[in-house]
């Protein structure tokens, strides 16, 4: 596919949750970063018919960092008045009015191939794949003018002169998510067996990121038309189960299948470009390859152009009979949908409007072919949750609302509190149990979502302040008790304080320490003596409780010392503390042993210890 050359922008950002169910018949469509699409495209945008859109372009460098043309995937900086990047708040807001319709962002292209030899190093396709899951799983802001209030999510972005929120200019109006990648991959040169490799270890890669961090997202495979054929068809003495038979051959048959073979269950579906061969190519016979490489040919989408498109003639236009009859035969062959380029950027000077017009017609002839023996794809979102409400404020918060509906069933809800996921339920409660007391502000929103991943709109705005901090002081500890004692030290327990967050312990009236825990172990005392232990408990706020009540100990007696037991002697059990006599003076056993006669207590210190 030829493409216009545009600048890549390094940065991005991506995705969504949702998939296609099997079988079902896509409708899919390029949508340019260029072409005039902006804000003012988004209501003639939402009468297309297309369920899937491919953001037009990203691509990445040698790095593995993520680029995207005109920003179209870039996180937006936010302007009250102008959001530069505008074909991201047309997508944005497109998507947020119906959360049913895919965005997927193309990466490659033929402008950008250079792209595919960063692959050939596995530290950048490491790195590359961490990225794309990390857009995938971006959180988009949509910025929309005049907003009502009840329609602003989170705090006010731009007030006016006199200090009101400015709902004129730009204000959140909630976040989106894409729903996944494509890989548009072509290049001048064939295709390597090797580089078939190396995006496939990619997608998978991208594949186990995903399926790790519990995200559903799409992945698809854009390929020439002759990328399935027989590879003997570069020859023009063949003609079997060729696509393209002009005298002149093209390089590219059969150059993706080592990937559709060994790729057919990695990817979603797989887009044929059956277009740029000339007025006489057998469309048919590229989409019957491509459904025999993969061997499912519910996965293989035709791809049009409402462009003109290189021919070995010249130049030409396809007719709109002839596209509009072959997104009819497709779905009637039991292919997986059609794709055009494009919505946006078109060189016929068909305004959008007509653009969407095109298109829509050829949507319509393939419901009609389909004769609605397989299931069209669900890309209706459940209706809004309603009457979000508060059911109880205190050490947490619990919401409760009227339930969604939804045209095959909803399958949970999503909680955001500020604007942010904080949660999920499977019915119409949830419990916030991660806030912060003293009187904060949390505004939070519930939506429904379905099997297929649509996401409907936000419910109404709940806004609920945190209960205040307990201005009580903690009460006195009680339980005091006694853990363990020794001789010159003792462990102390207490029962726990609500509200406090450590404990002071005084001893014979004078403090000793400050823990966090409910017991405190004290050394350093004497034998045999009493002490008097109280603890006082301390909250967050400062505050301390009046004393415990007094608890009373007593350490344990020391050891007795005994008495000289005789004359030194050989193979005597000696213990610590015996004494005995040796040469006129009197000696202490310092360690357990057996007497031997070179271990006589004037020569071994470490045994013996002698006494003044």
């Amino acid at each position: 596919m030829k493409k216009l050359t545009l600048p890549l922008l390094i940065s991005g950002a991506l995705l969504a949750q949702s998939a296609f169910a099997a079988d079902a018949q896509r409708a899919v469509s390029y949508l340019t970063s260029w072409g005039g699409v902006n804000a003012e495209s988004v209501d003639t945008l939402k009468d297309v018919t297309a369920n899937t859109l491919l953001l037009s372009f990203g691509g990445w460098d040698a790095s593995g960092a993520i680029a995207s043309s005109d920003k179209i995937v870039d996180m937006p900086a936010y302007d009250p008045w102008y959001i530069q990047a505008s074909a991201n708040t047309a997508w944005t807001q497109l998507k947020l009015a119906q959360p049913g319709k895919k965005m997927m962002v193309a990466f490659g292209g033929e402008t950008y191939e250079s792209m595919w030899a960063y692959l050939d190093n596995a530290q950048t396709r490491e790195t590359l794949a961490q990225n794309l899951v990390k857009l995938l799983k971006t959180d988009f802001p949509v910025y929309k003018k005049n907003l009502k209030p009840e329609e602003m999510v989170g705090d006010c972005l731009h007030t006016n002169w006199n200090g009101q929120c400015d709902m004129g200019v730009n204000q959140l109006a909630g976040t989106v998510q894409l729903d996944g990648i494509d890989f548009d991959f072509e290049k001048v040169a064939r295709l390597t067996e090797k580089e078939n490799d190396n995006v496939l270890a990619l997608a998978k890669r991208v594949r186990e990121l995903l399926k790790a961090s519990g995200t559903q997202k799409l992945i698809s495979l854009t390929t020439y038309h002759v990328g399935a054929d027989p590879e003997s068809c570069q020859s023009n003495t063949v003609t079997e189960n060729c696509s393209f038979v002009e005298s002149a051959r093209s390089s590219h048959h059969g150059e993706a299948l080592p990937l559709l073979t060994k790729g057919k269950d990695v990817f979603d579906f797989f887009n044929v470009m059956a277009y740029d061969a000339g007025q006489n190519f057998k469309y048919d016979v590229a989409m019957a390859n491509y459904a025999r490489a993969v061997g499912d040919k519910s996965k293989i989408v035709l791809g049009q152009t409402i462009n003109d498109q290189w021919g070995p003639n010249g130049r030409f236009v396809e007719s709109r009979t002839n596209n509009v009859n072959r997104a009819g035969w497709q779905a009637e062959q039991g292919y997986g949908g059609f794709f055009i380029w494009t919505l946006g950027s078109n060189n016929q000077q068909l305004s959008l409007s007509q653009q969407v017009d095109y298109f829509n017609e050829m949507k319509q002839r393939a419901d009609e072919m389909g004769g609605g023996d397989r299931p069209d794809v669900d890309d209706i979102a459940p209706t809004a949750p309603s009457d979000l409400k508060l059911m109880d404020n205190g050490q947490t918060i619990t919401l409760a609302w009227q339930p969604s509906s939804d045209n095959v069933g909803v399958k949970g809800y999503k909680v955001q509190r500020n604007g942010v996921d904080v949660g999920s339920a499977t019915d119409t409660r949830w419990t916030d149990t991660q806030i912060e007391l003293g009187g904060v502000l949390y505004r939070y929103t519930v939506k429904a979502f379905d099997a297929a991943g649509n996401i409907s709109g936000a419910s109404n705005v709940l806004e609920v302040k945190t209960g205040e901090v307990s201005d009580t002081a903690p009460a006195a500890p009680t339980g005091l008790s006694l853990d363990s004692a020794g001789e010159t030290n003792l462990t102390i327990k207490w029962s726990s304080v609500t509200g406090a967050v450590k404990y002071h312990v005084s001893r014979d009236g004078v403090k000793v320490n400050s823990v966090t825990g409910t017991q405190f172990a004290d050394s350093g005392l004497t034998a045999n003596t009493s002490y008097s232990y109280t603890v006082v408990a301390e909250n967050s706020k400062g505050q301390t409780s009046l004393a415990s009540a007094a608890l009373n100990v007593k350490t344990q007696e020391g050891s007795v010392t005994p008495e000289p037991e005789g004359a030194w002697e050989v193979g005597v059990d000696y213990k610590p503390g015996n004494e005995v006599s040796y040469k006129g003076k009197t000696y202490r056993c310092l360690q357990a042993h057996k007497s031997m006669a070179h271990w006589a207590p004037a020569d071994v210190a470490a045994l013996w210890e002698a006494i003044p």
